[in-house]
């Protein structure tokens, strides 16, 4: 028995002649060995689909913020001595990307936070089949009459029923992230609008910088001191 899978799909399965001789219910036993065999050999990395796991990336952004708010500490620190030794009163900007993250990590969290195991895909016909989040392989029916036309032939249909509950699970998935706020579109959105949010936050930033060395420029100009913000 060989099954063969790429791209999270189910491409082939060889059956032994010898096997069209058992009942049903052991062909279906022998079969779903093999898809599941199958299955659990495929690494995520091989699927149509990156895997990403949206807590774990949550975390990480989490110490990713951390350190970057360290850094920016430091970094505006040592811009404020630098600002003090040319002209004192010159107001330092901060670069904050502390909502950017927290807005990431929360869709994040939103994403990962949706409850997917209870879904199911299924199948119908002379070969049925139930799959489930992994994907994995949960059920598998064969009727007498999908032995019919020999070996070739019950692959073919255990190829079909199998993708077909595969499919089935994908929409279910689907439905189930967009009822729970992370559907394809709504997370599109939402990264779209943190992408304008940081260009405008760049710019800012950049404004402000300018600002700021107009300021040193016009006290060096005058050999006065900068005018306290009123």
């Amino acid at each position: 028995m060989r099954a063969v899978l790429a791209g999270g799909r189910l491409v082939s399965v060889g059956i032994d002649s010898w096997l069209m001789r058992e009942p049903p219910e052991t062909v279906a036993a022998l079969v779903a060995e093999a898809v599941d065999a199958a299955f659990a050999r495929e690494s995520p990395v091989d699927a149509a689909v990156p895997f990403v796991e949206p807590l774990a990336l949550a975390r990480e952004l989490r110490a990713v913020r951390a350190d970057l708010d360290a850094r920016m500490a430091r970094v505006t620190a040592s811009i404020e001595v630098s600002a003090a030794a040319l002209r004192a009163g010159c107001g330092v900007p901060l670069m904050d990307f502390g909502e950017l993250f927290d807005r990431l990590i929360a869709m994040l969290e939103t994403i990962g936070g949706v409850p997917d195991g209870d879904v199911r895909g299924t199948s119908e016909g002379p070969v049925s089949a139930v799959c489930a989040p992994g994907p994995r392989l949960v059920a598998l029916n064969v009727t007498a009459r999908a032995l019919y036309g020999g070996p070739w032939a019950l692959g073919e249909r255990v190829v079909e029923g199998v993708n077909t509950a595969l499919d089935d699970l994908r929409h279910g998935l689907l439905r189930r992230r967009a009822e729970a706020g992370a559907g394809t579109e709504q997370i599109m959105a939402r990264v779209e609008e943190l992408r304008r949010l940081g260009v405008l936050r760049m710019r800012a930033y950049a404004r402000d910088m300018a600002a700021m060395m107009d300021e040193v420029r016009a006290a060096d100009a005058v050999g006065g001191d900068v005018p306290e913000a009123v």
